[in-house]
C-alpha cells in the first residue's frame, strides 16, 4: 500500500521535476549570446565546444554504462542531476576557453546518467500497472518543459540586457533546487540494479530494427543540434547587421520565444494524436524537419527583410517543434522493444545514437565554418535532412512489417484459443 502511495506521488511529481530539468533553463535562450557576448566565442569555437564535448563523452561512455548498472538507475539521476549543476557553474564562472570547455563535458556526461530517468519511469509504471501510460506521462513532462522554455525565452533577453549573467545565476539557482529534490524519486521496481551475466555487447530483440532505429536517431538528433544552433546564429548574424546589440537581444529573444510557442504547441498536437497515427509519426517528423531548412535557406535569400525574418523564423520554429516529439517516438518505441534487463543498454544506446550523430555533424559543421559562410552549412545540414527521411521511410517499413506480423500471430493465437473452446 506504502509503495502503491509512493507511486502514485511519482507519477504526478515526475512530469513536474523533469520539466524543470530536461535542459538547463534561461542558459539554453540565452547560450549562443552568452558566449558570444559574454564570453567573447567565435561561431566556430561555440561548435568546437559541441564537438569536443560529444567526442569526450562517447569515449567514456562504456565506462559510464558499466558504473550504472552498478549503482542503478536511482543514484544514476540523482549523480545526473549533481552533475548538470556543476556544469552550469562552471559555464558561468568559467575565465578561460579550457573552464567552458570543462562544463560542456561535464554537461554531455550528466544525460548518460540522468537519462536513466526514462527507466525509472517505465519501471515504476509496469510496478503500478500502467506500462502504456509512458507516452503520456513523457508528453506531459514535454508540455511542461516546452512552456517553461516560452516563459524562460520571454524574460531571457531582457534579464541579459540587465546583467548578460543574470539569467545564468537563475539557472544555477534551479539547478540547486531540482538537484535536492532529485533525492525523492527512486525506482521501486527490481530492475534498478540489474546483476546479469551478459556479454558486453547485449542483443536486443529486433536487433536489426533497433539498429536502424539508432541510425535513425542519431542522424535526426544530429541535424536537429547543429540545424538549431547555426540556424539561430545565422538569424542573429542576420539581425546585427540591422541592429544593435539591445534590440539583437530583444528580437532574438523574441524569435526564440514564437519557437518554444511552436515546440509547446507541437507536444502537444502530437500527445493528441500519437496513438493514432503510431509509426507514421517517423516519416511526418522527418518530413517537417527538411521543411524547416527549406524556410531557413528561402528566407536568407529574400531581399524583404520582413519576410526574410518570417521565413527564418518559420523554419528555425519547425526545428524546435518536431524536437520532442521524435525523442518521445524513438524513447518509446526502443523501451516497448527491450525487455527490463536490457532497459539501461537500450536507453544508453539511444543516448550513444544521439552524441555519435552530433559530434559526426558538429565536426562536419566545425570544417565547413572554416572555408564556407554559415549558409552554405544550414544548406549542407539540409541534405543531411533529406538523408534522414530516407532512413525514415526503410524504419517505417521494417515497423510495419513487424506489428503486421504480430497481428497475424495474435489472430492465430486468439483463432486457435476460440476453437478449443468450441471442441473441448
Amino acid at each position: 500500500m506504502e509503495k502503491e502511495k509512493y507511486l502514485n506521488k511519482f507519477v504526478k511529481i515526475y512530469p513536474i521535476l523533469k520539466g524543470f530539468t530536461d535542459d538547463l533553463l534561461f542558459f539554453i535562450a540565452i547560450d549562443t549570446l552568452f558566449f558570444t557576448v559574454a564570453k567573447g566565442l567565435s561561431a566556430q569555437q561555440i561548435v568546437f565546444l559541441t564537438s569536443i564535448s560529444s567526442i569526450f563523452s562517447l569515449i567514456c561512455r562504456a565506462t559510464l554504462i558499466r558504473t550504472i548498472e552498478k549503482i542503478g538507475n536511482t543514484k544514476s539521476v540523482r549523480i545526473g542531476m549533481g552533475l548538470l549543476l556543476l556544469s552550469s557553474i562552471f559555464i558561468t564562472f568559467g575565465t578561460s576557453y579550457l573552464w567552458i570547455m570543462i562544463g560542456k563535458v561535464i554537461y554531455e556526461i550528466a544525460w548518460v546518467f540522468k537519462d536513466m530517468e526514462n527507466v525509472i519511469l517505465k519501471n515504476n509504471l509496469i510496478v503500478l500497472g500502467k506500462a502504456n501510460d509512458y507516452a503520456k506521462i513523457s508528453n506531459k513532462e514535454m508540455n511542461i518543459y516546452a512552456f517553461l522554455t516560452l516563459i524562460v525565452s520571454l524574460s531571457s533577453g531582457f534579464l541579459f540586457n540587465i546583467n548578460p549573467y543574470l539569467p545564468m545565476y537563475l539557472c544555477i539557482t534551479i539547478c540547486i533546487a531540482a538537484f535536492i529534490m532529485y533525492f525523492s524519486m527512486k525506482d521501486v521496481s527490481n530492475n534498478d540494479t540489474i546483476i546479469t551475466q551478459k556479454n558486453n555487447n547485449i542483443k536486443l530483440r529486433f536487433s536489426k530494427i533497433i539498429w536502424i532505429i539508432l541510425l535513425s536517431y542519431g542522424v535526426f538528433y544530429g541535424v536537429i543540434t547543429s540545424g538549431q544552433q547555426n540556424g539561430k546564429l545565422l538569424i542573429q548574424y542576420e539581425l546585427s547587421t540591422a541592429y544593435d546589440t539591445a534590440k539583437v537581444s530583444m528580437y532574438l529573444g523574441v524569435i526564440v520565444a514564437i519557437s518554444r510557442v511552436s515546440r509547446l504547441i507541437g507536444n502537444i498536437i502530437f500527445g493528441k494524436v500519437y496513438y493514432r497515427i503510431k509509426d507514421k509519426a517517423v516519416l511526418i517528423l522527418t518530413t517537417m524537419l527538411f521543411s524547416s531548412f527549406i524556410f531557413i535557406v528561402i528566407g536568407y535569400f529574400s531581399k524583404l527583410t520582413l519576410l526574410r525574418f518570417i521565413l527564418m523564423a518559420t523554419g528555425f520554429s519547425i526545428i524546435l517543434a518536431v524536437r520532442d516529439p521524435f525523442r518521445l517516438y524513438t524513447t518509446d518505441t526502443i523501451l516497448k522493444l527491450a525487455k527490463p534487463e536490457e532497459q539501461q543498454e537500450a536507453v544508453s544506446y539511444v543516448q550513444f545514437a544521439r552524441k555519435a550523430g552530433t559530434t559526426i555533424c558538429t565536426l562536419l559543421v566545425s570544417a565547413a565554418l572554416l572555408k564556407w559562410q554559415i549558409i552554405y552549412v544550414i544548406i549542407g545540414i539540409g541534405v543531411l535532412a533529406i538523408m534522414e527521411v530516407f532512413i525514415a521511410m526503410r524504419l517505417y517499413s521494417m515497423l510495419n512489417f513487424i506489428h503486421n506480423s504480430e497481428t497475424k500471430i495474435n489472430d492465430v493465437e486468439r483463432e486457435k484459443t476460440i476453437n478449443d473452446n468450441i471442441y473441448n
